[in-house]
């Protein structure tokens, strides 16, 4: 089993995440233009629907990953929700300059998604269940490291050798010694000549 690293997940799941929806923003803003200007070619259209499947699909893909998925899904969670969640209550003025931290660079256009609700719809279940994951994660590597090995949060690991149980009859630490085979006979049977 590898060893879950929730917190670099986390890291790569805000920065992914950011990414994806700066390039979404930018393709649904070309998607849009399609409808609002009647265009019925697909030539122009497929394109930008292809950016948005690869973006989903990278996503998807790192939340997959096992060492590092529960964090990506709770960075991406709670990046789309609380820029959902801004959007949508902060005043105008701060929440079009808001939005202007999601644009393309070297474009003027501001994405849709970012105020109709999506994000919110999307990012709170995210949160949700990859906080759950991460919890299940780190239960699983507590359960992993073994009973009486201490491991703390860290990854770090004791080696400091584990004390045996006391046989019945020994002293903490004396090493018991084989039974001879005069010890090994039951009661009534003869030794062997």
């Amino acid at each position: 089993m590898t060893k879950p690293l929730p917190a670099l997940g986390l890291v790569i799941g805000v920065i992914a995440t950011y990414v994806g929806m700066v390039c979404a923003s930018y393709a649904t803003t070309r998607l849009m233009l399609r409808m609002q200007t009647f265009r019925v070619d697909m030539g122009h259209t497929l394109p930008w629907l292809a950016a948005l499947v690869a973006i989903a699909v990278v996503l998807g893909l790192l939340m997959m990953v096992p060492a590092i998925g529960s964090g990506v899904t709770t960075g991406a969670g709670a990046l789309l929700s609380v820029v959902g969640v801004a959007v949508l209550l902060l005043p105008v003025r701060q929440a079009f300059d808001l939005s202007k931290l999601f644009q393309f660079p070297g474009t003027q256009y501001s994405g849709y998604m970012l105020f109709d609700g999506a994000f919110i719809l999307f990012g709170i279940p995210l949160l949700l269940v990859g906080l759950r994951r991460w919890a299940v994660d780190a239960k699983l590597a507590k359960l992993a490291a073994g009973p009486g090995q201490i491991q703390d949060s860290s990854g770090y690991q004791s080696t400091f050798p584990q004390q045996q149980p006391q046989q019945w009859g020994g002293y903490p630490g004396q090493q018991q010694q084989p039974p001879t085979q005069h010890q090994q006979q039951h009661p009534g049977q003869q030794p062997p000549r």
